[in-house]
């Protein structure tokens, strides 16, 4: 059965009001980051020039915060009220994406499972749920960023098991992919939920936070221990390696 406009903005608003009030309590001085709502001329506008429709629930949120403003800058306004540089405007988000886009170029012989499995295997590529490592890949928005070096997309082409529109966060350098919820929604809840943690045993939650810069970018990433173990959806795969 699938969520009413109405249902799917009510979740949205709720997640974002649990997380102000999380921010209101840890990172007070975040909040003053966090943008006015997108008017929906511009978030159209952003689906026209990225050829691709939104998830609705990413929608609701750019009307209710059109992003975030950079955080930890020099000079610094305010820590960020994410683990990222900043959630991308709508402006940011095409930019961003075409960047991204501009850098994918058909691998045949490396965007091949069984060679993702060998590269996991040989502890050179982490997976962390169901996504397909391909840098550039055409079915990816770029909705969050940390100086180009950690980003936040919205996975339109997701791997078996996968969920379209999954909130995937990718560290380019470390070569790490880690699916950090099914839905926009559900990454809002999760955030909500870490900042409670935190707000009530730091210790207990997953989330690290300068009270400078704010919450430290490795939130929701795959921890170092866990390197060389492949997800569900390449257990099964026969390894491959591209040198051969």
């Amino acid at each position: 059965m699938t969520d009413t406009a109405a249902e799917v903005d009510r979740r949205v608003a709720e997640a974002w009001a649990r997380i102000e009030a999380g921010l209101g309590g840890v990172l007070p001085s975040s909040l003053r980051l966090l943008n006015a709502p997108a008017p929906a001329p511009a978030i159209d506008a952003a689906e026209a020039a990225l050829g691709r429709t939104l998830p609705p629930d990413f929608r609701a949120s750019l009307r209710i915060h059109d992003g975030t403003e950079p955080g930890a800058t020099l000079p610094s306004l305010a820590p960020s009220p994410v683990p990222l540089t900043n959630l991308c405007d709508t402006d940011l988000i095409v930019e961003m994406t075409q960047m991204w886009r501009d850098n994918y170029g058909p691998e045949p012989d490396w965007d091949d499972p069984q060679v993702w499995a060998h590269l996991v295997d040989s502890e050179m590529l982490c997976l962390n749920g169901p996504v397909r490592p391909i840098i550039g890949s055409p079915g990816a928005v770029v909705v969050g960023d940390l100086n180009g070096d950690v980003l936040w997309l919205l996975d339109g082409d997701p791997a078996p098991g996968g969920t379209p529109g999954q909130v995937v966060r990718v560290d380019i350098e470390c070569a790490s992919w880690d699916v950090l919820a099914p839905s926009w929604t559900q990454l809002l809840v999760r955030y909500a939920e870490d900042l409670a943690l935190f707000a009530a045993d730091p210790d207990t939650s997953p989330l690290q936070i300068d009270p400078l810069v704010g919450p430290a970018c490795e939130w929701g990433s795959t921890p170092s221990s866990s390197w060389g173990t492949r997800p569900a959806w390449l257990r099964d795969v026969q390894a491959r390696s591209p040198y051969i």
